[in-house]
C-alpha cells in the first residue's frame, strides 16, 4: 500500500532511517535545530552539524553521508517494496497514547493499518510456555474483550502473546481487533511458526516496530519493545508469569507509564503463576477473573455480536479437512501434518483456533480428537 508523506514527515523520517531507534539522540538533533528536521538535513549535507547534537564522530559521518535525496528516495522505495509504512511522532496515525510515554519511538514502522486512537487498547502478556489453564484463559479473555470492542495488544511471541492475538481475531465483528509489537523489523516474522497469525493481524489490525525493516530479532530488542506494548495500551493484563519472567519487564514499564495493571490469579503451587500472584499480593495489579473486571474500569463497552461455534460448512478449507480426518479417529500432530499436507505454521494455527472454538480437544502427546 502506497503511503504519501508530507515534506516535513520526509525529513523527520530521514532522521529515523539514518539513526535507527533511539529517542534521546533523535531528540537532541531536533532540539539543536529548534525542531526543524529539514534544517538538520541540510546542515548534515554540508557536514556542518553543531556539537549540541551530542553525536559520536562515527554517527556524525553516517548522518552526513545519508543527507541526500538518493538515500532518502531509496529508503521510501524500499518501504514500498516491503509493504511497510512509517509514522513519525507528528504523523496523523501515530498512536496518541504512545506519545504520552517518557521515551516514545521517534519512528514507528508498520504493516496493516495503524490507528491513532483504537478503541480501548488492552495488552495481554504472559508466559511463552503457559499451562493449559493459562492458554484457555488468555484466549477466552482476549476474545471476550475483543468481542466487546477492545483492541488486544501483544508481542506475537510463542505462548500467551500468540494465543491472545488468536483470541482477539476470533471476534469476527470487531473491525480492528489486535496490534502486535515486534522485537524485529515489521517485515520480519518471528517466530517463523507464527506466519499465519502475522498475516491475519496485518489484514485486520497492525504489526508495528521501532526497528528498521530487516532488523533481526536480537534478544536485546525485546526489553525495548515491551515499553511500546504497555505504551500503546490503557491497561496490561498478565495471564501467567513466573517469579523472574520477562513479562514483568512489561509490567514495570506499565507502572512507570501510569497504566493500569491487571493479573489473573493462579494456583499458589504453580511456578508459572508466582509472578502474577506476587503482583496481586503486593497490590501492584488488580484482581481479574473475567473480561468484565477489566471493562468495568473503563465504564464498560458495547458488545459486538459474538461469533457462534462454526458449523462444518462455515469452516475454512484447512479446518474442514482436519475435522473430516478426526471424525474417523483421533490423530497425532505428526499424522495430521502428513495427511493434510499443510505447513507446520498453518496446521498449528488451525488446530489452535479449532481447539478454542470447541470443535476439537487436545490430549497429552499432541493427540487431537473431535
Amino acid at each position: 500500500m502506497k503511503r504519501d508523506y508530507s515534506e516535513r514527515e520526509r525529513y523527520l523520517l530521514w532522521l529515523g532511517f539514518a539513526l535507527g531507534p533511539g529517542a534521546k539522540r533523535y531528540g537532541r538533533i531536533l532540539a539543536a535545530f529548534d525542531g526543524d528536521a529539514r534544517a538538520a538535513y541540510e546542515a548534515a549535507g554540508r557536514h556542518d552539524l553543531p556539537p549540541e547534537c551530542g553525536l559520536k564522530s562515527a554517527l556524525v559521518e553516517k548522518l552526513c553521508a545519508s543527507a541526500n535525496e538518493r538515500f532518502l528516495d531509496g529508503c521510501f522505495k524500499r518501504l514500498l517494496e516491503l509493504d511497510v509504512s512509517a509514522a513519525a511522532l507528528e504523523s496523523p496515525e501515530y498512536p496518541a497514547l504512545l506519545k504520552e510515554i517518557y521515551d516514545p519511538p521517534p519512528v514507528l514502522y508498520y504493516r496493516g493499518t495503524l490507528l491513532a486512537e483504537p478503541a480501548l487498547p488492552i495488552a495481554v502478556v504472559g508466559s511463552r510456555t503457559p499451562t493449559e489453564y493459562g492458554r484457555k484463559m488468555a484466549h477466552a479473555l482476549s476474545r471476550t474483550l475483543s468481542e466487546s470492542g477492545a483492541c488486544i495488544v501483544s508481542g506475537l511471541a510463542y505462548g500467551v502473546d500468540c494465543i491472545a492475538a488468536l483470541g482477539a481475531l476470533a471476534a469476527e465483528d470487531n473491525p480492528y481487533p489486535t496490534i502486535a509489537v515486534l522485537g524485529c523489523g515489521a517485515d520480519v516474522i518471528y517466530p517463523a511458526a507464527n506466519r499465519d497469525v502475522y498475516e491475519k493481524i496485518v489484514a485486520r489490525g497492525a504489526v508495528v516496530s521501532e526497528f528498521l525493516p530487516g532488523t533481526k530479532a536480537f534478544s536485546s530488542n525485546f526489553p525495548m519493545r515491551n515499553r511500546i506494548i504497555s505504551g500503546l495500551s490503557r491497561g496490561v493484563l498478565v495471564v501467567e508469569a513466573a517469579a523472574k519472567s520477562g513479562t514483568l519487564i512489561t509490567v514495570d514499564c506499565a507502572l512507570e507509564q501510569g497504566r493500569d495493571v491487571f493479573a489473573l490469579p493462579g494456583r499458589v503451587t504453580d511456578e508459572k503463576s508466582e509472578g502474577t500472584n506476587a503482583l496481586l499480593r503486593e497490590g501492584q495489579a488488580k484482581f481479574t477473573v473475567s473480561a468484565e473486571d477489566i471493562l468495568e474500569e473503563y465504564g464498560g463497552m458495547h458488545a459486538v455480536k459474538a461469533r457462534a461455534v462454526p458449523e462444518p460448512e462455515d469452516l475454512p478449507l484447512e479446518q474442514a479437512l482436519i475435522r473430516r480426518l478426526l471424525l474417523a479417529s483421533e490423530r497425532s500432530f505428526d499424522e495430521l501434518c502428513e495427511l493434510t499436507g499443510l505447513s507446520v505454521p498453518l496446521l498449528n494455527s488451525s488446530l489452535t483456533e479449532m481447539e478454542f472454538s470447541g470443535i476439537i480437544k487436545q490430549s497429552p502427546g499432541r493427540v487431537y480428537s473431535i
